[in-house]
């Protein structure tokens, strides 16, 4: 699977708030206009209906034959006319109590049958989602304006203006037009800042790459040049002193077998206090992002609850997308998290240690995790083991870590044993084996990986801190595994004697 960098996960998320912010005043938007454009189109009708029914009473008060006035009347005819000149109604006509057109906008129509179509009403009540579903209908829907004409107490027939929603969907279309190019700035613009933001944060981490890059070709003295306030400044401090620290070397071959252990330890401090500087150049865009992706969920429950009755779903899939956004920020948060914890390690505190002893302290710890899922743990440390030179605190929560693990691979009970005994000559070797579901031969090579996990939820942490412990010991790991039978760790240290003696 491909990474992604962070400056393309920050690009993505900062397009993808202002995106789905966009779509979601979009949605507000259209059903907006449609509303307001149905409105316009019902009073543009009633306005001509109104003019038809004065002009038929106006004729009504001359007497004689109305319905032949209606017929022949040059004014009437010209308020007829007027529908052939708006943008939505169809035609407009004065029809009798039989349905036949006395005066129509088309004077072919006269003296034909008139089609009867549902009340734009109709329309108007639904609300707008269902006034745009009609709207964007395929092949368009017609509705009308019907005013009784009643004369005199006689009802003489109706006045008809017919509309159509494929004509509004026009007029609404040309509506949205600016809007869309308006959205589509917006989400540009948004790309453009957010590379730039990303660019901006993440420059001492390129800088950093490349000054770690000249220091792996042997080059002595690199140097930094970071801006000094804030962060950047003990950043650019931090690599400096460390990289001065390595220009000079080891004072003579007989200091070497010290630089190995304790001055190494002091030089991933260092290098921590860097990675610690990166970390919180990283997070603090996160956390703003974090913070205004909540802001942006809090207005769209907000919208949610005021037009529940009217648009009903219109905010639940921006609040899917939402939740998402939040998850894969919250899951960067924790990489990094992570590997602030892996690069920041402690300093050693070397001292002979009783690797029994350490056993017997942590095994409270165990015995809790394993009576979770009936798991038996066995103990073979003999007490006259001779001790190794290490940082005891460190070396227990290797070994805590490795036990733990191999309790929760036995979900179903099974044995886990903690042994130790003399190993190579100035060595010892502890191992712990545990009964459980293994680990597939295609994944052994990647457990002691950052980040690399076989376990659901894992974090992918706690192998590359014991890894990192055990090597900071000069001493070395392996692992045997058979899927479905178990796993087995041996660690061997070197003993306190022959550390000494070198």
């Amino acid at each position: 699977m491909m990474s992604v960098s962070i400056k393309t996960k920050q690009i993505m998320a900062v397009t993808a708030i202002v995106f789905f912010a966009v779509a979601l005043m979009g949605v507000f938007y259209l059903l907006s206009i449609a509303e307001v454009l149905v409105q316009e189109t019902r009073t543009r009708a009633d306005l001509l209906a109104g003019g038809l029914f004065n002009r038929a009473a106006n004729l009504a008060l001359e007497g004689g034959d109305l319905r032949a006035s209606l017929a022949q009347d040059a004014g009437l005819r010209s308020i007829l006319q007027m529908a052939n000149l708006s943008d939505q109604a169809m035609y407009a006509a004065v029809v009798d109590t039989q349905g036949v057109a006395i005066a129509h906008s088309d004077p072919a129509q006269a003296g034909m049958p008139v089609a009867s179509y549902p009340s734009i009403d109709t329309l108007v009540d639904a609300g707008p989602v269902e006034t745009l579903r009609a709207i964007f209908t395929k092949g368009g829907l017609t509705r009308e304006v019907r005013l009784p004409l009643v004369l005199d107490t006689t009802s003489f027939g109706t006045i008809t203006v017919a509309v159509s929603t494929l004509l509004i969907r026009d007029d609404l279309e040309k509506a949205l037009r600016p809007a869309a190019w308006t959205a589509a700035l917006l989400l540009l613009g948004s790309v453009v800042v957010s590379t730039l933001l990303a660019q901006w944060t993440l420059r001492p981490i390129l800088l950093i790459r490349a000054g770690l890059a000249r220091l792996g070709r042997g080059e002595a003295g690199v140097t930094l040049s970071l801006p000094q306030e804030g962060e950047y400044g003990d950043l650019g401090e931090s690599f400096n002193v460390v990289s001065a620290r390595l220009a000079a070397g080891p004072a003579s071959p007989a200091s070497e077998v010290q630089v190995s252990r304790a001055t190494v330890s002091k030089r991933l401090a260092a290098l921590g206090r860097v990675s610690s500087g990166i970390a919180h150049e990283v997070k603090n865009p996160l956390n703003a992002m974090g913070i205004h992706l909540e802001l942006l969920k809090m207005q769209i429950h907000d919208l949610a609850a005021e037009c529940a009755a009217e648009r009903p779903g219109v905010a639940e899939d921006a609040l899917e997308h939402v939740r998402v956004l939040s998850q894969q920020m919250r899951r960067l948060d924790e990489v990094v998290q992570g590997f602030l914890t892996f690069a920041r390690p402690d300093a050693l505190f070397l001292a002979p240690v009783s690797v029994p002893s350490l056993v017997n302290e942590m095994i409270a710890v165990v015995n809790a995790e394993a009576d979770k899922t009936g798991v038996t743990v066995i103990v073979n440390c003999p007490p006259d083991l001779p001790p190794v030179l290490g940082d005891a605190g460190q070396l227990q929560q290797a070994f805590l870590n490795l036990a733990l693990n191999g309790c929760q691979a036995m979900p179903h009970g099974g044995e886990l044993r903690i042994s130790a005994r003399r190993a190579d000559p100035g060595h010892l070797a502890v191992i712990i084996e545990d009964t459980g579901t293994g680990i597939a031969p295609e994944h052994l090579d990647k457990i002691f990986n950052l980040y690399f996990s076989t376990r659901p939820g894992g974090s992918g942490v706690g192998l590359a801190l014991v890894y990192r412990t055990i090597h900071l010991h000069d001493g070395d790991i392996e692992v045997q595994s058979v899927p479905g039978h178990g796993t087995t760790f041996r660690v061997t240290l070197p003993l306190a004697e022959t550390a000494s003696a070198s």
